[in-house]
């Protein structure tokens, strides 16, 4: 008899736990989701002129497929660290809406667009392909925890079929104006229009330079 009121009162707080549990899944709240903002870009960092034609010459088309990325940015989750050496760690109430390397990416190809056809994929050697390999997105904070930056580097590889036509390495870092996840957020938005623009950049003067 002992026994089976045991049993039975094991039961009982086992049914018990699992509603708890449930009740307590369903008031946690879902995490806050981040963005870099609207895709088109301000006319200073995007290289347009007050008349809304394109100050950079237009260029052919590209193939830009999907960027490769540290596996920590392969996920939606926002990244932070404490000091360049730090751990990664990572906010628990807040995502990105998709992995950092989809949303760097995406901002080069709008980047891009505003001077010419940009490409999933390559059509043939005729068009060259710009390989992305998104190594760091994060904000990092200082020892002390009274400041912190959006740190983003960047591999750029220009490939024409199976030759290396150039690549670039971009590293940029941007005081963020709170030391929270949106503030680092803001921070890494505007680090990714730099980065944007930084290959713009590149790309046209490479182009001017193999013409030649």
């Amino acid at each position: 008899m002992k026994t089976l009121m045991m049993v039975r009162l094991g039961a009982a707080l086992g049914v018990v736990s699992l509603l708890t549990a449930c009740a307590l899944g369903n008031s946690a709240p879902a995490p806050r989701q981040l963005d870099l903002g609207a895709g088109a870009m301000n006319s200073a960092s995007a290289g347009i002129s007050a008349g809304g034609a394109t100050a950079l010459a237009p260029m052919p088309p590209i193939a830009v497929p999907p960027a490769n990325a540290a596996s920590l940015l392969t996920e939606t989750m926002v990244v932070w660290r404490v000091g360049d050496q730090g751990q990664p760690q990572a906010y628990v109430t807040y995502r990105w809406v998709a992995p950092p390397a989809r949303l760097v990416a995406q901002r080069i190809v709008d980047r891009l667009s505003l001077q010419g056809a940009v490409l999933q994929q390559s059509m043939g050697v005729d068009v060259p392909q710009l390989r992305l390999n998104l190594q760091r997105f994060e904000q990092t904070f200082s020892v002390d925890g009274t400041s912190s930056q959006a740190q983003l580097t960047l591999q750029a590889v220009l490939m024409r079929g199976s030759e290396v036509v150039g690549q670039r390495l971009i590293d940029i870092r941007v005081p963020a104006a709170t030391q929270d996840a949106p503030g680092g957020a803001l921070a890494l938005r505007v680090a990714t229009d730099q980065a944007a623009e930084q290959v713009a950049q590149w790309l046209t003067s490479l182009r001017a330079t193999t013409r030649r």
